[in-house]
């Protein structure tokens, strides 16, 4: 039984496997997202370049502008929000969805690739408490990049892959993924992108300033009741194209996202990626390290007051709506900026899920090793 083409999106009458569509010339597909499918040792080369860049990346570059008073006043705003119940708004479904834009990037002879564009109504209009959020008007189009077989989706595997930190960029998002290769594999791949990152983040905002997370908790809270939203419309949009068991995969922040959804929505397979897994840890580890432990100490913010700064989307504060066996999560053996601390709190809440040690850093993902093909192996894995 064969799938029609989602309906705004051109026919997928092709002349050869790398054909373009009729889509707009930003949503083209990259040479570099071709090579994901193609492999090679252009690939190799590019992966490479990208491990290291994400093996440099520590914990300082999360350290500008988090100062304790800054820290003490966000918490007072935000109990004043939770009082309010503001913050519970934020994370209320808000109802069906608007339909995307399908935007043509690809086609093949029997699938294609397209953009999604959903018009986000979040926050919801009630919600006023940060009108400046809802002022960035780039931030307010979700983008998703979709490669789709056009066939029975029945026994296909789909699985929503999250980027991390200051990623976005769908050429860095498909070297941390490989959408060509999983889609040969048989795959449905759905490369979403984070509020503030990609297309979403304004023009004219350096990249070392970082928009979400934020120095600002609460802020960091409304963007990632944000992102569980855009991830639910997507949820319920590949229903609708009969994707009706989702997976996903989420590196780093991403994989803090992808433990939050998994928390509140049932999921067929998780894989966790050198997850960040507690803020308020890893902002008291940052706060030691930038004033010596009895100065962070005698600042008035200590441990407990920070994890309350990022609890209500803290994913282990709840039993997952995932199940813990169908969850993985993939560490760095020399990983610098997620501590060995990060996942013994999550081993310790999720016991059950499994774990796999990879040599390497933060970069150890994007190696195409022994690791890479058992996490694969894990999505592909049949059952529930």
């Amino acid at each position: 039984m064969s799938k029609p083409p989602p309906k705004e999106s051109a026919p997928t009458k092709t002349s050869s496997d790398f054909c373009f569509l009729n889509g707009r010339p930003d949503s083209r597909l990259s040479d570099v997202e071709r090579l994901t499918m193609l492999g090679g040792g252009g690939l190799d080369r590019i992966l490479q370049r990208l491990g290291k860049t994400l093996e440099s990346v520590s914990l300082d570059a999360f350290s500008l502008g988090l100062e304790p008073s800054a820290l003490k006043s966000s918490r007072a705003h935000l109990q004043a929000l939770r009082a309010q119940g503001a913050i519970a708004e934020l994370f209320r479904p808000l109802g069906p969805p608007r339909a995307p834009t399908v935007v043509p990037v690809h086609g093949f002879p029997f699938g294609s690739v397209v953009d999604l564009e959903f018009r986000s109504e979040f926050p919801a209009g009630s919600w006023a408490h940060d009108p400046s959020y809802q002022a960035v008007e780039s931030n307010r189009n979700s983008f998703v990049r979709l490669w789709e077989h056009n066939d029975d989706q029945g026994e296909r595997a789909t699985i929503v892959a999250i980027h991390g930190w200051t990623m976005g960029d769908q050429r860095v998002n498909s070297l941390a993924f490989m959408p060509g290769l999983l889609y040969t594999l048989g795959c449905n791949v759905a490369l979403v992108e984070l509020p503030f990152h990609g297309r979403r983040r304004p023009t004219g905002v350096p990249e070392s300033d970082p928009l979400f997370p934020s120095i600002d908790p609460v802020r960091t809270c409304v963007a990632m009741a944000h992102a569980l939203h855009d991830l639910r419309a997507l949820a319920a949009y590949l229903s609708s194209r009969g994707h009706s068991r989702l997976s996903c995969i989420g590196m780093s922040l991403g994989a803090y996202v992808a433990a939050l959804w998994s928390s509140v929505d049932v999921l067929r397979r998780v894989a966790l990626l050198v997850p960040l897994v507690s803020m308020g840890d890893m902002a008291h580890e940052l706060l030691v390290k930038r004033f010596g432990r009895s100065d962070a100490a005698a600042s008035g913010v200590d441990i407990s007051s920070l994890r309350d700064l990022f609890a209500d989307h803290y994913p282990l504060s709840r039993e997952p709506q995932t199940a813990q066996e169908s969850i993985m999560v993939v560490r760095g053996k020399g990983d610098q900026l997620v501590s060995r601390g990060q996942i013994a709190i999550l081993r310790k809440a999720w016991p059950r899920a499994r774990y796999l040690w990879a040599d390497g850093g933060h970069g150890a993902p994007v190696k195409r090793g022994e690791t890479f093909a058992r996490m694969t192996d894990f999505l592909l894995e049949k059952g529930e």
